[in-house]
């Protein structure tokens, strides 16, 4: 079974991750998940900390010269920022020095109360977005073999506030290419400059603002998941693992908000066209009853607005039980440009899982052979 775990804090020494279930035989490239990182750290709205951190990973162990063995795989991405606050991080803090004024939105208060250590500085990091990082890493190398079975995933940002880009196919090369070549990672042009814009004005109001992002899957073959026990069902696992990013609310799959749409418009009618079983459209998203049914699994994640705002909020003084304004701690305006990244790499690692639990392989060709052999007689039952 595919499984991972990571550790590290927002500025400490580093972020690490045990990676545990990777086929043996899959040749990595490493520029290719160090460019991804770099995609996460992109986009308009980013904070100061991104002109700090240049993030690139490093494999300690499951890797021989860049194949990997079957054996655990260790990565690790070192947080350049940990020499600015490696006295803060390292030394137990004086009673002054702790931190009791808890920001609306954040782990702040939760984690003061859960964990009693007395400061939130111990809460801050490990909530932070920053462990974004290595789950990206994580994501990027099941991209790659993913994409070596023929699945590939993208996405954009769909909106920014109140403002929306259009709908379009995502696997048109020359679409996606303008796509990521925006700063903000939309199609439309005019569309991307009201969105810059509308982080222009928060920026200057001291406010933040979030949006949502819109993934797209393609060639996921039908059967992955299953209803047989709840907790097998695709759409499920997914949403478990979107909804653990931070600052992500609410997930919809296909056209499911659409209340416009009934029963013999919104259930995709079921077609046979070039000698292949298809849907008329897409409104499921490509899950039924927790299982892929062959089409692009589609779904869009909303980001809220970050929590960390200059402009005054009421909040209060844990020791003293009395009345304050909130603090302000270093952060983006908009997490959403980020977010569509970091959300491609989350799910990536979820498919790639759900591809070995079907077609449990310890070596990548097998795993190829096999899942290339269920493509071909699928439809043949």
């Amino acid at each position: 079974m595919l499984k991972f775990l990571d550790a590290g804090e927002s500025h400490g020494k580093a972020l690490i991750a045990i990676l545990d279930g990777m086929p043996s035989n899959f040749n990595i490239n490493i520029d290719t998940i160090n460019k991804e990182l770099k995609r996460r750290q992109m986009g308009y709205g980013r904070g100061k900390r991104m002109e700090i951190e240049k993030d690139t990973v490093e494999f300690l162990s499951g890797l021989r010269g860049t194949k990997t063995t079957g054996n655990p795989i260790t990565m690790i991405i070192k947080n350049k920022d940990y020499e600015n606050w490696k006295n803060i991080i390292t030394e137990e803090p004086k009673s002054s020095e702790k931190i009791v004024v808890p920001r609306p939105g954040h782990g702040d208060l939760v984690g003061y109360f859960k964990y009693g250590t007395g400061d939130i500085r111990d809460s801050i990091e490990r909530t932070s977005a920053r462990e974004t990082a290595i789950r990206t890493a994580i994501g990027a190398l099941c991209k790659q073999v993913l994409k070596n079975i023929g699945i590939e995933i993208r996405s954009k940002v769909h909106s920014m506030g109140n403002l929306f880009d259009q709908d379009v196919n995502l696997f048109d090369n020359e679409v996606y290419n303008k796509i990521d070549n925006s700063v903000v990672r939309c199609y439309n042009e005019k569309v991307e400059k009201s969105f810059i814009k509308k982080i222009d004005i928060c920026k200057e109001q001291g406010e933040t603002i979030g949006g949502c992002v819109f993934i797209s899957i393609k060639g996921v073959p039908i059967g992955i998941g299953s209803y047989s026990q709840w907790n097998r069902k695709l759409d499920g696992i997914l949403s478990y693992a979107v909804m653990s990013v931070q600052g992500v609310k609410a997930i919809e799959f296909g056209n499911s908000m659409d209340l416009s749409l009934r029963g013999t418009t919104f259930n995709d009618e079921i077609i046979y066209e070039d000698k292949k079983i298809k849907r008329s459209t897409n409104n499921c998203g490509g899950i039924e009853a927790g299982v892929s049914n062959g089409e692009n699994i589609e779904f869009k994640a909303y980001v809220k607005p970050i929590p960390s705002v200059k402009k005054n909020m009421k909040t209060i003084n844990l020791k003293t039980r009395g009345e304050v304004l909130t603090r302000y701690e270093r952060s983006d305006v908009s997490a959403v440009v980020p977010a569509s990244i970091v959300l491609e790499n989350v799910v990536a690692f979820e498919i790639l899982k759900e591809i070995l639990n079907k077609f449990p392989s310890d070596e990548f060709y097998e795993l190829k052979r096999n899942i290339n052999y269920y493509r071909d007689t699928v439809y043949k039952r």
